[in-house]
């Protein structure tokens, strides 16, 4: 893959856009109309074909037409935990216990 289409996979406003044609091509696959999806989503159509056509949108409206598509289970994997998240969490967790109490000067030599 040369660097430019690699950036332009990286790059927000094409994902988002490219996010919003896999959208449609769902719906489409669904025999939906942009009137049913949205009514089944609760989103307004003229949000809905933003997000189709542009990827613009909210997250939570993004979420809700994933949800009237039945794919919210892809989201969700998204923000799954994995193994290196876990394992990140493990070292924070290791570096916020507290180092052993030091004693002090003339304590326990039964001064």
């Amino acid at each position: 893959m040369d660097k430019i289409s690699a950036f332009t996979q990286r790059n927000p406003v094409s994902l988002a856009r490219n996010i919003g044609h896999r959208l449609r091509t769902l719906r489409l696959a669904k025999g939906w109309t942009q009137d049913e999806l949205a009514e089944l989503s609760g989103v307004a159509v003229s949000t809905l074909k933003l997000i189709e056509s542009k990827g613009q949108g909210s997250f939570q409206r993004l979420i809700r037409i994933a949800v009237a598509l039945g794919v919210d289970g892809e989201i969700r994997d998204l923000f799954a935990s994995h193994s290196a998240v876990e394992s990140i969490e493990a070292v924070k967790r290791a570096e916020r216990q507290r180092a052993p109490r030091r004693k002090r000067k003339g304590a326990g030599d039964g001064a």
